[in-house]
């Protein structure tokens, strides 16, 4: 070890049984000023002054006798060897030393001692100097000391440490906080137990050490766990409330034990803890807790009940456990408490309970529709059935309800209005509730949520939703369109007919005003929608006199509600249409007749691909390939060689559609226009149609053509084509970390494509990217190809990357497999908490027909892997489903057979009810026999 200026501080020298200098080095020579001659060969006695009557020869004589280890403590011995100083110092005369002594053994024989000396002076000096520094009124002066101590390289800095965190300063107790969660070791923990013990009511060091604890880095429970027996509650207090912070589930069985303790205080913080470490073993003493009567437990048990619940492994206990809760809805002080921990807690059985709260006098509205809207939004994204919970709760609520929801409808927060909006939706229309609702358009959050609402009255407000179509309010307006157009009542078509005028004549007569005023043409979008899907033929005249109007996303609205029409005048009124003077006119003619391929049609749209308008002619090109009996290849090559850049890129799209084998000569050449988007079309339909020819030239275009969308269309036709070439053309792009993201993306995605075995090592290499992107990419792309070993890839990619972006993208792959062995991954995964919810999703999008697959996740020895799978099955919701789950009642462990219960309860099943009644009676364990009892109504 060296000083400061890098000469060795520690030195070492040997003494014989009898204290005899047996051996002496430099240091000592030059520190002491004794050569090696004259300290060879003297007893430590003649050398060191006072030897005996100090007490030092009993140390020695310690380690000769019992082969022990000692130091001298350094406040009493500061020195062995009376040394002057190496360089000055403020505190000391004499350099201070560390003094360890040590037998000195041969073949296991003591033969002596070997004593090490350290020279600690500046470690001591600079000790002091912090010491000093903390003890100044200076705050910079006191954070310097704190942040020089966590570096300073001197021994148990975290006693100075745990002290600074009394500070009164934040900064300098910040600073304290970071400077121990840098340290490990017993040493820290110690000292963090004793700060705890002796200076627990000094909220700043007690929030230090929580601070610190809360890091993670020191194993303190076992001694946390100690103080939960100490006679000081205060401390058990903070023990219990430390213990929590830890996250650490060896703490659950002594915190269960502090409930019963005799004061309160620890009680509420034992509990407090419980729920932070999300105890699904502490549920029944919590709902005890809850049912107990004492008011200022109740509200912590719930609070922890709560929280348990977020861990979606835990809700099938908890969903029986809450039904033990209901009694407390009569208690005028827990109500809100109870309705709040419900709506994680309970599943469908506890519905009607929290929405009949509605029907009494003065109810917290706010509470008790937020928890509604919880538990619809749960059963909505586990088994799309968010309506079963909003009919339960609907059927629950009286009249004195719907007052009270009447009433609340202003000032709430969104998850309560829409939570509202949906039991309101549920009443049978009459007008005090529909005008209500109505007037509810106006609130963007809830807007889709009222709609819906107002559809499922149907017919009995369309009259309301009319006089909304005057609103001031443009979205109102819109929003009552929409509701119309979904409700589909004949009767509004005049209304939205003269809507549609209204609005159009505007934009139509003041061209200023349309640009200046964009809403316009979105009104008359919707509205042209709407009429669309009523579908009402007296609207043909008003929409026909609308397909010249300025605006492109106007007329493509109206043409599509013109085709959905079907109307027995429209071959006419196209034939004179497609001879107007109106440019917009004949466009929007071409796109109808060739929509319906009009035979009587036939040479009008050929002559429109001669159109003086250019739009008029790439609206007839597009269209033109799905006409029968036409000679169409000829315009379509005339107009790829000679037409305008816009018409030409429209030609080679339309020349995609053709299945003829003429075309492909005329796209080869496409592929040299000077006009990027025409090389582009032609490049996806050379790809469309798997042409092999054109590899070379595709290749070339994807590796120089100076358009990237250009590239990009050649990249994607050569994964269309496939093949061993084709993978040595794609790699190269797939590999090339400087090409532009897109490009690489559809590289990637394209060696996905094709099945060739050499596409698999450039996917692999683009896994082991550190760029994201290049990841996702090539997991996508690995679903998409598929292959012997990809699924084991997948499964180890979505266990073990850092990355949650490429967990996700893993899950979705395995899904899009959808192979037995990807099934089996997925089951696999949900062990994982992390990917649970992620995987149950993923399986249960699989549907029916992998039922099958998903069912052997019932043997898994993982227990997480077969609650999960009861849980998916759940989902499926198909009867094969609902027998898998039947062979779950036999599962050896508690919380599956539990949730299998619990998902034949909900899914229904009249073959479960014999094996569930024996259950109810027989089952070896209590929560079960009442969930059975519970499933048997």
């Amino acid at each position: 070890m060296l000083n400061i200026n890098n000469e060795p501080t520690i030195s070492i020298f040997t003494t014989d049984n009898s204290l005899v200098v047996s051996s002496w080095d430099n240091w000592l020579t030059k520190a002491t000023g004794l050569s090696e001659e004259v300290a060879k060969g003297s007893a430590l006695a003649e050398l060191i002054p006072c030897f005996t009557e100090s007490g030092i020869s009993g140390h020695f004589q310690r380690v000769l006798q019992h082969g022990i280890i000692e130091t001298l403590p350094q406040k009493i011995y500061p020195y062995l060897f009376e040394c002057s100083l190496t360089i000055p110092s403020r505190y000391f005369q004499k350099m201070q030393q560390r003094v360890t002594i040590a037998p000195l053994k041969e073949k296991n024989e003591i033969i002596g001692t070997i004593v090490t000396i350290e020279d600690i002076t500046n470690e001591l000096e600079i000790r002091l100097n912090i010491a000093e520094q903390l003890e100044s009124p200076e705050e910079n002066l006191r954070l310097v000391a704190v942040q020089t101590l966590a570096k300073a390289k001197i021994s148990e800095p975290e006693q100075m440490l745990v002290k600074a965190l009394g500070d009164r300063s934040w900064r300098v107790r910040r600073a304290a906080v970071d400077g121990l969660a840098a340290i490990s070791g017993s040493t820290l923990a110690t000292s963090l137990l004793r700060s705890l013990r002796e200076e627990h009511r000094n909220p700043s060091v007690l929030n230090g050490v929580l601070q610190v604890l809360a890091h993670g880095k020191v194993d303190i429970v076992p001694a946390l766990i100690d103080c939960l027996n100490s006679e000081d509650a205060d401390l058990r207090v903070y023990a219990a409330l430390a213990l929590g912070e830890q996250k650490d589930i060896r703490a659950i069985p002594a915190l269960q034990i502090a409930l019963q303790d005799s004061d309160s205080n620890v009680q509420y913080h034992a509990i407090d803890a419980l729920g932070h470490l999300q105890a699904i073993d502490a549920v029944e003493d919590l709902v005890a807790i809850a049912c107990g009567g004492d008011f200022f437990l109740a509200f912590p048990a719930l609070d922890a009940l709560k929280s348990i619940s977020l861990k979606e492994v835990n809700l099938p206990k908890l969903a029986f456990v809450a039904n033990q809760l209901l009694p407390l809805l009569g208690d005028e002080l827990l109500v809100t408490a109870v309705v709040d921990t419900l709506a994680f807690l309970g599943d469908s059985s506890v519905v009607s309970a929290i929405a009949s709260l509605l029907n009494q006098p003065n109810p917290p509205v706010p509470n008790i529709v937020s928890a509604i809207g919880v538990l619809h939004d749960r059963y909505e994204n586990a088994y799309h059935e968010g309506d079963y919970i909003a009919d339960l709760a609907f059927t629950a609520i009286d009249q004195r309800g719907i007052d009270n929801l009447l009433a609340n409808l202003h000032d709430n927060k969104p998850d309560e209005l829409r939570a509202i909006a949906l039991l309101l939706g549920r009443c049978d229309g009459n007008p005090k509730t529909a005008r209500a609702l109505t007037r509810l358009l106006g609130e963007e959050i809830v807007r889709g949520t009222v709609i819906e609402a107002l559809v499922r009255y149907g017919k009995k407000v369309t009259n309301l939703l009319i006089e909304q179509l005057s609103a001031e309010d443009l979205e109102i307006r819109r929003a009552a369109v929409i509701a119309l157009g979904r409700i589909g009542d004949s009767k509004a078509v005049p209304a939205l007919t003269q809507l549609l005028t209204e609005t159009g004549a505007s934009s139509e007569t003041n061209q200023e005003q349309f640009s200046s005023n964009p809403p316009l043409p979105e009104l008359m979008v919707v509205t042209a929608n709407s009429l669309a899907q009523i579908g009402d033929r007296r609207s043909f005249d008003t929409l026909l006199s609308l397909i010249g109007h300025p605006d492109s996303t106007v007329r493509l609205a109206v043409v599509a509600a013109l085709n959905s029409l079907g109307h027995p005048d429209m071959l006419n009124r196209m034939i004179t249409l497609l001879q107007d003077t109106d440019a917009y006119v004949r466009e929007s003619a071409v796109k109808i007749a060739g929509y319906f391929a009009f035979n009587e049609c036939v040479n009008l749209l050929l002559e429109r691909c001669q159109d003086q308008a250019e739009d008029v002619r790439k609206a007839a090109i597009e269209l033109i390939p799905y006409l029968e009996n036409a000679p169409v290849l000829p315009t379509l090559i005339h107009a790829l060689e000679r037409e305008t850049p816009k018409v030409r890129a429209a030609a080679a799209r339309a020349l995609g559609q053709m299945d003829c084998t003429l075309v492909y000569p005329h796209l080869l050449k496409a592929l040299q226009d000077k006009e990027p988007w025409v090389r582009y079309y032609a490049a996806k339909a050379i790809g469309w149609n798997g042409y092999t020819e054109a590899i070379d030239t595709l290749a070339n275009l994807a590796h120089r053509d100076p358009s990237t969308i250009v590239r990009i269309a050649a990249v994607e036709a050569l994964g269309q084509i496939g093949g061993a070439r084709v993978v040595s053309f794609l790699a190269p792009i797939a590999e090339d970390t400087k090409l532009p993201n897109d490009l690489v993306r559809a590289a990637l995605s394209a060696l996905g494509q094709v099945g060739h075995p050499n596409s698999l090592p450039p996917l692999l290499s683009a896994l082991r990217s550190e760029d994201l992107f290049l990841r996702v990419c090539a997991v996508k792309a690995l679903g998409k190809r598929g292959g012997q070993d990809i699924e084991s890839i997948l499964q180890d990619l979505a266990a073990t990357d850092s990355d949650v972006t490429v967990v996700f993208a893993a899950i979705e792959a395995l899904a899009q497999l959808a192979t037995k062995e990807a099934i089996a991954a997925l089951l696999e995964l949900t062990a994982n908490l992390k990917h649970n919810e992620a995987c149950i999703i993923a399986l249960a999008n699989l549907g029916e027909k992998q039922v099958e697959a998903i069912g052997k996740g019932l043997t898994h020895f993982n227990l997480e892997v077969r609650c999960a799978t009861v849980e998916v099955l759940t989902r499926l919701r198909c009867p094969r489903a609902s027998e898998l789950l039947i062979v779950a009642l036999d599962d050896p462990e508690q919380i599956v057979r539990l949730a299998a219960v619990n998902g034949l309860e909900h899914l229904g099943n009249r073959y479960a009810e014999r094996k569930i009644a024996v259950m109810a009676h027989t089952d070896p364990d209590p929560i079960v026999r009442q969930a059975a009892q519970k499933a048997l109504g």
